[in-house]
């Protein structure tokens, strides 16, 4: 098999742009720029988490777990960090040409958001083909340790069938997705256009 450097989006041989929460103005960015965060599909139930390595000018380093019961060993350093990456899609967002995106981040804010709202999903009892429509509803500015942070609201609006993009971007293990075993598309499309 031929080595791929594509730089076109999931599903074709290439990777998954990014979305990031800046806890510091409780807003958002791609590598595009700032964007309005409305709403999107969250893939919950292929959630990773993992270690998180971050030093600036460089990509961030991961080092995932085997699953959400079976954390990997802290890598060796101060610097490492539990975080999670989370696969996300909004045509309303994103556009149609590249609607998906990968959250990912070991900051405090962040993964005490993404606890509350993976808590929230696991109450709501989803099936295996099912994803939460997330709402960002502002932040809450929290003192954490000696510091302070943002938490960024996110609130489950209703549950729908996956949609494909996401299922796609699961089964070729873009984004870092490769545990738990990617969970198939539902052989219709979802009920909701704007996904």
């Amino acid at each position: 098999m031929p080595l791929s450097f594509s730089n076109t989006p999931s599903g074709s041989g290439g990777y998954t742009p990014y979305v990031r929460y800046m806890a510091g103005t409780a807003s958002w960015s791609t590598a595009d720029g700032p964007f309005q965060f409305s709403k999107a599909a969250f893939d919950l139930g292929n959630i990773q988490t993992g270690w998180c390595y971050l030093a600036a000018g460089t990509p961030p380093e991961w080092v995932m777990d085997a699953d959400l019961e079976n954390p990997a060993p802290r890598p060796e350093g101060d610097d490492w960090k539990r975080g999670f990456k989370v696969n996300i899609m909004s045509k309303d967002m994103f556009g149609n040409d590249e609607p998906c995106r990968e959250w990912g981040t070991s900051s405090v804010g962040a993964t005490m958001a993404i606890q509350k709202l993976y808590a929230d999903w696991e109450g709501m009892k989803p099936d295996d083909k099912q994803v939460a429509v997330v709402e960002f509803e502002g932040a809450t500015p929290t003192k954490v340790g000696r510091g302070n942070t943002n938490v960024p609201m996110l609130k489950i609006g209703k549950l729908i069938d996956r949609p494909a993009e996401l299922a796609e971007i699961s089964k070729s293990g873009d984004g870092g997705i490769s545990s738990p075993a990617p969970v198939a598309a539902t052989s219709e499309p979802s009920s909701d256009d704007e996904f």
